[in-house]
């Protein structure tokens, strides 16, 4: 798509508006949409041990929150929904399970409101930059505030808005707002997120949570996902038996240190299964000061 120049009264070039913020939330009422109509389908047993009903009402815990946080973006935001490949039409149309977050977008935003549905890469930035400019709009990579919500926080959020930040030249990429994400993991679902931590000055992020039984457990992920580039790791210095790690259905991953390290892969959905990191004895300061290194590329690569 090719930008469309933006003229004032008179047919001369208007200066395009600067937006300051970039909000992009991915694939909402994921389960909502599955359920929608469908009370017999809710009742079963779905994942991770809950029906589908108990997974749409912890969903709507965050959902009920977008309309919210929509209506409080200013002047100078803007807002991406990213629908799904399948059954976009259905989860974001005026009488579906989406239909808040549609009518606070377009109350609140009117033309900085995209509603996409793309594929992940760098090429869906670089659309929606196409997609601002027609508008009038300019995106300063350099300088725009960003952050992500939606789902899933181990899977399609930060796949599409790494491959988002990358295709815009956000540098740090966009990081996630835990409370407005919904995770995969049961055992996140039924957790407490503390915080997250930026690594250095890398686009790379600890987010860190403790279990329902008390146990601290994290994950990293990149902000920036480009479309072709050798797997990226954390490198970690904890002692062997300190930690364990799964997959984020609580699956175990075998990572085996090397020099003093442990390299970590730094997956997404689609990308490589991605991997949580649990404490085995260590107390939450002293597990977070182990886990807080830079990443590289490859294993034992230079850092970022």
């Amino acid at each position: 798509m090719r930008a469309q120049s933006i003229s004032d009264a008179h047919g001369l070039p208007r200066p395009a508006r600067q937006l300051t913020r970039l909000v992009f939330l991915s694939h909402p009422y994921a389960w909502a949409s599955q359920f929608h109509g469908n009370p017999a389908a809710a009742a079963k047993p779905r994942y991770g041990g809950f029906t589908g009903a108990q997974l749409v009402a912890m969903e709507q815990q965050v959902s009920r929150r977008w309309p919210e946080e929509i209506r409080r973006l200013g002047p100078d935001d803007a807002l991406v929904v990213n629908g799904f490949p399948w059954g976009g039409a259905t989860v974001l149309a005026d009488d579906g399970p989406g239909a808040p977050v549609l009518r606070a977008a377009r109350e609140r935003l009117g033309d900085r409101f995209l509603l996409t549905c793309s594929e992940p890469g760098e090429a869906y930035g670089r659309q929606i930059v196409e997609q601002f400019s027609a508008r009038g709009y300019a995106l300063n990579p350099a300088s725009l505030a960003s952050e992500g919500w939606g789902q899933s926080f181990e899977g399609c959020l930060p796949r599409w808005a790494g491959g988002m930040a990358a295709g815009i030249g956000i540098p740090r990429g966009i990081p996630m707002r835990y409370e407005l994400t919904f995770p995969d993991a049961p055992f996140a679902m039924t957790g407490r997120f503390l915080r997250r931590i930026a690594i250095g000055g890398t686009d790379v992020s600890l987010y860190l949570f403790v279990a329902a039984d008390g146990r601290p457990f994290g994950i990293f992920f990149p902000g920036i996902v480009r479309d072709t580039e050798p797997t990226r790791f954390a490198l970690c210095s904890v002692a062997p038996g300190r930690v364990e790690f799964t997959t984020k259905r609580g699956e175990p991953v075998e990572l085996l240190p090397q020099d003093g390290t442990t390299a970590v892969p730094l997956h997404v959905d689609g990308r490589g299964d991605p991997v949580y990191i649990w404490s085995r004895g260590l107390g939450l300061e002293e597990f977070v000061a182990s886990l807080a290194v830079a990443p590289g590329h490859g294993r034992g690569g230079s850092s970022d």
